[in-house]
């Protein structure tokens, strides 16, 4: 089964690096601006929208906390990887599919949690 991820992020340069260790991987991702995103869609609309295009959703720190804890908890069928954690609680209690990368974020260590949920999931 083909592994798809939805990236969410500001900054094109996080969005490049992560989909560079996605391709080496053959897994199709597709990366959307929130900036952008939420000049023209709600956050109930982007929510349904990727609850039918993606397995994996890659959250970046700088996102709106009301849009993360939206994602997160409108999307319990989805693994979600967290840039570099959830600063400042934006989960009280931060559920099972819901995986956080420390900072410094590394790639290295973003590649390693992204494998263990593709392994997981193809298991």
């Amino acid at each position: 089964m083909e592994t798809r991820v939805k990236i969410y992020c500001i900054t094109h340069e996080i969005c490049s690096l992560i989909k560079k260790v996605l391709s080496k991987h053959n897994i199709i991702s597709k990366c959307e601006n929130y900036t952008e995103l939420s000049v023209t869609k709600s956050i109930d609309d982007i929510v349904s929208e990727c609850k039918n295009s993606a397995d994996i959703v890659i959250l970046d720190q700088e996102l709106d906390k009301e849009f993360k804890q939206r994602m997160v908890l409108s999307l319990a069928d989805l693994t979600f990887i967290c840039l570099p954690s959830l600063k400042d609680n934006d989960l009280p209690d931060v559920p099972e599919n819901v995986y956080q990368i420390s900072e410094p974020f590394k790639l290295s260590e973003f590649e390693e949690v992204l494998l263990k949920i593709v392994n997981k999931k193809t298991l």
